[in-house]
């Protein structure tokens, strides 16, 4: 995407994750000037290395980096860039920790990587330990719910907010602190189950299908087990129920309803959801059907999030005084 606007550069965001990245080039006002999307994320910018030698891990990450981003730091030198995500998991180009939850949404200390055209700042992500209970993690999300809080107006009281995609977090916050949080494997789940298994065979290329996505909410949500209801698809195809085509979507409603019912409590009055379009038309429909209403977010809260967080960081102080100046009459 080539620049919208001509506004001053001030900053380079990144969202990079397991399986891809979105980088952004973010003005003084925290505005989107330009955005990429690629397929460099932690698995292919790291497949062919021996992780175990950080030198190579170092090399293979400022490769990827350069070529999503070289361009913008070659046209703005010393513009300051931050990251989160899996790239500063304990495999991606250096583990940025976590901090441990409750924990407010403030993150004044991140974590430097040098690179031969600058540094670049790492975000780190939030934990629960574990103990008579399995813990949790986020790495990534947190940038999100920054955003969220932002495109609220930083509401007070407490706030649900549901994050789809390949492990779904609902994520409590009360008065811009993390209280808790839980992980749904859900999308990988779907991907699993529908690309390996019986019910691989069973599918044939999925169409778009409303009503057996609802067919799968409501199977789902009467659950005799995601496990029995999952299998369910296989016989309502081979009784000419169900069309082959078909089933992909029955079977999402069928996780995405099992999931809901497990995680939505009754005191969740207020949910954002906050993440792809489509996931999120997903989730509203399963959570109308249980009686709430959720407010919708573009997952491009995220480029807001990275910004507000690199402010606090104070990575932005020189670039904004220097923008102020310049618009001085």
């Amino acid at each position: 995407m080539s620049l919208v606007t001509d506004t001053e550069p001030a900053l380079i965001a990144l969202d990079w994750g397991t399986s891809g990245q979105r980088a952004w080039l973010l003005g003084a006002d925290g505005g989107i000037l330009a955005a990429r999307g690629a397929g460099r994320g932690l698995l292919t910018t790291t497949e062919d290395v021996d992780l175990r030698d950080p030198r190579a891990r170092a090399a293979a990450y400022e490769s990827a980096f350069r070529k999503t981003c070289g361009d913008w730091l070659t046209a703005f030198p010393g513009l300051p860039a931050v990251a989160a995500g899996m790239v500063g998991s304990a495999q991606g180009w250096t583990d940025s920790g976590y901090r441990t939850v409750p924990a407010r949404l403030d993150f004044p200390s991140l974590v430097p990587v040098s690179h031969r055209g600058g540094v670049l700042h790492l975000v780190p992500g939030l934990r629960i330990p574990s103990g008579e209970h399995p813990g949790d993690v986020i790495r990534g999300e947190e940038t999100q719910l920054v955003g969220v809080l932002e495109a609220l107006g930083d509401p007070g009281g407490p706030l649900t907010v549901v994050l789809p995609g390949t492990h779904s977090k609902w994520v409590r916050v009360e008065d811009g602190i993390v209280t808790g949080f839980t992980t749904a494997m859900t999308g990988e789940l779907y991907g699993l189950l529908i690309t390996h298994g019986i019910l691989a065979r069973t599918a044939a290329d999925p169409v778009a299908d409303d009503e057996a996505f609802s067919r799968g909410l409501a199977a789902g949500r009467r659950s005799r087990g995601l496990a029995t209801e999952a299998f369910g698809a296989r016989p309502l195809v081979l009784d000419g129920v169900l069309d082959p085509a078909s089933l992909p979507e029955y079977l999402s409603g069928v996780l995405i309803a099992d999931e809901v019912s497990h995680l939505l409590r009754d005191n969740d009055t207020r949910v954002v959801l906050c993440g792809a379009d489509e996931l999120c038309r997903r989730y509203a429909a399963a959570l109308a059907e249980r009686g709430v209403e959720a407010v919708v977010l573009s997952e491009e809260v995220t480029a807001q999030g990275l910004w507000r967080i690199a402010t606090a960081a104070g990575l932005l102080e020189g670039r904004l005084m220097r923008t102020e100046r310049t618009l001085e009459p």
